[in-house]
């Protein structure tokens, strides 16, 4: 492994952690000033042909879910998603996430097994969740 790719790898995970920190500071110092609610979250996530559970919390005006399904050790997917909530009522709560996967499957042909880290944005309309990203292994 080359020292530059070490070295960009570590610099990564550094803004990350740093963003991640933000997000959680700022959440924490408006829910007081905002009054927002907190709450938990339960439901069942599809991603290509894998359906798994996705359980989270949102607490001031951050969350964090986790979704995944382990089906053997050449099958399986795992998401965790750190959001900061944009706005939230009764019905409608949009939210943009950073997040990171893991995954391992196959197709015909192919076999694959990879990381990822992205960001999304996420609408939850009474109940029905989309979530749209971009992440980059």
């Amino acid at each position: 492994m080359h020292i530059s790719s070490v070295v960009s790898k570590m610099i990564r995970l550094a803004i990350s952690a740093f963003t991640v920190l933000l997000i959680l500071w700022n959440g924490y110092t408006t829910a007081e000033e905002n009054g927002c609610l907190s709450y938990p979250e339960l439901g069942i996530t599809t991603s290509f042909l894998i359906i798994h559970p996705s359980i989270g919390y949102w607490w001031s005006q951050t969350g964090l879910r986790f979704t995944g399904m382990y089906l053997n050790s050449d099958h399986h997917e795992f998401h965790l998603n750190l959001g900061y909530r944009l706005y939230d009522s009764e019905k409608v709560q949009h939210s943009i996430n950073l997040l990171t996967s893991w995954v391992a499957g196959s197709d015909p042909g192919a076999d694959y097994k990879y990381g990822a880290t992205g960001i999304a944005y996420s609408l939850n309309y009474r109940g029905l969740f989309l979530e749209i990203g971009l992440a980059r292994p």
